[in-house]
């Protein structure tokens, strides 16, 4: 990607890592809020990205269950109507329809699956969180997501600094 011209801004393909899938996180995400404040235009398509090692949701049992790809689909079409909606309420209504989404919800490695989308999307940027809470050990032996995004991908990484 660095050999060839980037695209313009209004013809990019931006991915976006969120932590939660809920209405109410993604309302409040500070990454996907400032993407939309202050990096998208009308024209870019959004993919929007939640990974997670222990994907699960709770049964009124109390019992935990994998989620099956029916409940995934649907997840996936939840986030794409909020996001849509958020960006119509940043751009307006007409300026917010020109925005491609996508999201994918997957159980795996935050981390591979985000470089695996990028790659395979030729994401112009990727844009991701970073949590300030994370100690130095625990960042030595694991690594952070947007610690390694930032080293392997060859498109641009955007770390946001959560609140």
């Amino acid at each position: 990607m660095a050999d060839q011209p980037l695209p313009l801004p209004g013809n990019r393909t931006i991915l976006i890592g969120i932590d939660s899938i809920t209405k109410h996180g993604l309302q409040s995400s500070p990454v996907l809020s400032w993407a939309l404040r202050q990096f998208l235009v009308p024209g870019d398509s959004i993919v929007v990205v939640h990974a997670s090692k222990s994907l699960e949701t709770s049964i009124s049992t109390g019992f935990t269950n994998t989620m099956s790809p029916e409940l995934l689909k649907s997840l996936e079409k939840d986030v794409e109507t909020t996001v849509r909606e958020m960006a119509r309420s940043a751009f307006g209504f007409e300026k917010g329809q020109l925005f491609k989404v996508r999201a994918h919800v997957v159980k795996g490695d935050p981390r591979e699956t985000i470089k695996g989308l990028a790659n395979e999307d030729n994401a112009t940027a990727v844009i991701v969180g970073r949590r300030g809470s994370v100690g130095a050990v625990k960042r030595a032996l694991l690594g952070s997501v947007s610690d390694y995004l930032a080293r392997e991908l060859q498109s641009t990484v955007i770390i946001v600094k959560g609140d």
